[in-house]
């Protein structure tokens, strides 16, 4: 198996390109799920969330593995996202500790501000499908996070922080303040939604992007609408082309894009198949043919969920 590329951030640290997603990783599958990836397949970068309600069990398989000597703790690159509802200074850094104490770690390597969106402040991390416009606190800046977040930092909790669902002008506003930078970007991206012009202002500014849900997010497509991403004509003549899966291509191209890439599966044969998608290249036809697919089209949709259109055209 060919070795997963790496991105160095402005740290000089070293970002694998292809990670493990554990969204809708369900409990019960997601424990055996990153053990498979981690001792079969040469995964070295799990993506993790609060919000998932998942890392207990993550962070049991995680034990299990540094007990065993299959890894150790410095071999992996795990990241974790501050949820919604603690987003109050004072809350901050007790919720980063519960992430470490579920996932049964001493720190984190990137901890990203979930969304720019504070919620009201709950004692339990809960979800709903539709947790609606009620729940948002606009008590809260996303600098007074950003400040709570870099404290985290200095205390030794997480190496390095960052930013998820953003455009560009949350981006700006942060640069303007932060002590530490934003590391890494993680926003929706895939051949529908390319978001071209961010990736670039995030290059020049030394940010890494990582893209979510790059096979598309099957389990939105009925209420979203738009086209299924891997049924998609192109993506699957440029699959057959190489002698690969749609979701392949999809994988392949982020890489080749320069982002990082975070794919979910709890089936054994896809989670190898994901990373496998180092081992082969696009050549310039299939770039332009994939890039020629973008229609800024989101499948996740912050104003249905919050009314705030934060990726408005």
């Amino acid at each position: 198996m060919s070795a997963v590329p790496v991105i160095k951030l402005h740290s000089g640290a070293s970002f694998p390109q292809v990670g493990l997603g554990t969204w809708k990783a369900e409990k019960g599958k997601v424990g055996a799920a990153v053990k498979y990836a981690v001792t079969e397949c040469g995964y070295r970068h799990l993506d993790c969330a609060s919000n998932y309600l998942n890392e207990d069990e993550i962070g049991d398989a995680l034990a299990e593995l540094f007990e065993s000597g299959a890894v150790k703790r410095e071999d992996l690159w795990i990241t974790g996202k501050l949820n919604n509802p603690y987003h109050h200074k004072e809350h901050v850094m007790p919720h980063l500790k519960k992430t470490l104490l579920d996932l049964r770690l001493d720190h984190l390597d990137l901890w990203l501000m979930h969304w720019p969106v504070a919620f009201k402040y709950l004692q339990e991390v809960t979800q709903a499908a539709n947790p609606g416009a009620a729940k948002v606190d606009h008590s809260v800046s996303i600098r007074e996070t950003w400040e709570a977040m870099e404290a985290c930092v200095e205390a030794g909790l997480v190496k390095h922080i960052g930013l998820s669902n953003v455009p560009a002008i949350i981006v700006h506003d942060i640069m303007t303040y932060a002590k530490i930078k934003p590391a890494v970007i993680q926003n929706e991206m895939h051949p529908y939604c390319q978001q071209p012009a961010l990736c670039e202002y995030a290059r020049r500014l030394g940010i890494a992007m990582t893209a979510y849900s790059p096979l598309g997010t099957g389990s939105n497509h009925s209420w979203t609408g738009g086209d299924v991403l891997l049924q998609d004509p192109v993506l699957a003549a440029i699959a057959a082309k190489h002698g690969k899966t749609p979701a392949q291509v999809c994988i392949r191209w982020a890489v080749q894009r320069g982002t990082v890439v975070i794919p979910k599966s709890t089936h054994d044969h896809r989670i190898r198949q994901n990373i496998e998608s180092v081992g082969f290249e696009l050549d310039e036809e299939d770039m332009q043919k994939i890039a020629a697919l973008d229609r800024n089209f989101h499948y996740l949709r912050p104003n249905d969920w919050y009314g705030i259109p934060l990726f408005c055209p």
